[in-house]
């Protein structure tokens, strides 16, 4: 895919995922449960109508814009439009529409809607975007990590991004032997057993703010924690395996893709995690 491309369809979205956002907000106060979906805790469980209804929302935007793109959003199984996408297609465009369903239901502001592009499997740009505080945080292949206001969503107005560190604070998920491991060298804790609403980091995007340094894992989706660790690894930071291997779920990235991974602030901190893992 040429640059010129991949930003037209950058900036396509942008803007769309404002509306998104004010759309959820709208009914955050009072938003109903769309069911359950399995999974190992409440946070993995948790789906609402605003997830249905953005998913619903993005698609239309795609088929609209172009009808030969692929699609995959985390609500694909329960979408009425899926069956009109490409599913073939070169280029593919993948959504979490509510990125922290679980604090997105229990009234908390640090949730988000994260979507990403990959051409031939290989992921080219993932956007964050963070309605109530209208922030994105995004990275494009050719042009590295940026950040931006909903006030003007385009490429054109956004700068750069880069991770900050120094916390000592690393957030785990399904990873109680990275736990034991760093505890003398990093406060770290469990995103689900040791969640304190308004208290603990609860965001990968708290590597931008100098709330966190790191974060680690064992089964993490690509959909949302690999696209992440993807703008990350734009802005000053790593991302890997546990083992400091890549994470070739990049390369070659899947909307139903999970893998163990490493994401810090700074190569530095990186080194030190791997090293006490290890």
């Amino acid at each position: 895919m040429k640059a010129a491309e991949l930003d037209a369809l950058v900036d396509h979205y942008l803007p769309v995922l404002v509306t998104a956002g004010d759309f959820a907000r709208t009914i955050q106060g009072g938003v109903h449960s769309a069911g359950q979906k399995s999974g190992p805790n409440a946070w993995a469980e948790a789906v609402t109508d605003a997830d249905l209804a953005i998913q619903g929302f993005v698609e239309v935007a795609t088929l609209a814009r172009d009808s030969r793109l692929g699609f995959f959003g985390e609500e694909s199984a329960q979408s009425s439009i899926a069956r009109y996408f490409n599913p073939d297609a070169a280029t593919v465009i993948y959504l979490d529409p509510v990125n922290g369903t679980f604090l997105y239901q229990s009234q908390q502001d640090n949730w988000d809607i994260i979507l990403s592009i990959s051409h031939a499997g290989r992921l080219l740009a993932s956007i964050s975007y963070m309605p109530v505080s209208g922030q994105f945080y995004l990275a494009v292949e050719h042009r590295g990590a940026l950040t931006g206001h909903r006030n003007s969503p385009s490429l054109a107005s956004m700068h750069a991004l880069h991770t900050q560190s120094g916390s000592r604070v690393c957030l785990t998920y399904q990873a109680p032997d990275v736990m034991q491991a760093i505890g003398n060298h990093y406060q770290a804790f469990d995103l689900v057993a040791d969640y304190r609403p308004g208290e603990t980091v609860d965001n990968l995007n708290e590597l931008f703010t100098g709330r966190l340094d790191a974060f680690a894992c064992h089964g993490g989706d690509l959909l949302d924690w690999g696209a992440m660790g993807y703008i990350v690894s734009h802005a000053g930071g790593v991302c890997s395996k546990l083992d400091g291997t890549a994470l070739d779920g990049l390369q070659n990235f899947s909307g139903e893709g999970q893998s163990d991974m490493l994401v810090s602030a700074s190569p530095a901190i990186h080194r030190q995690i791997l090293s006490l893992l290890n």
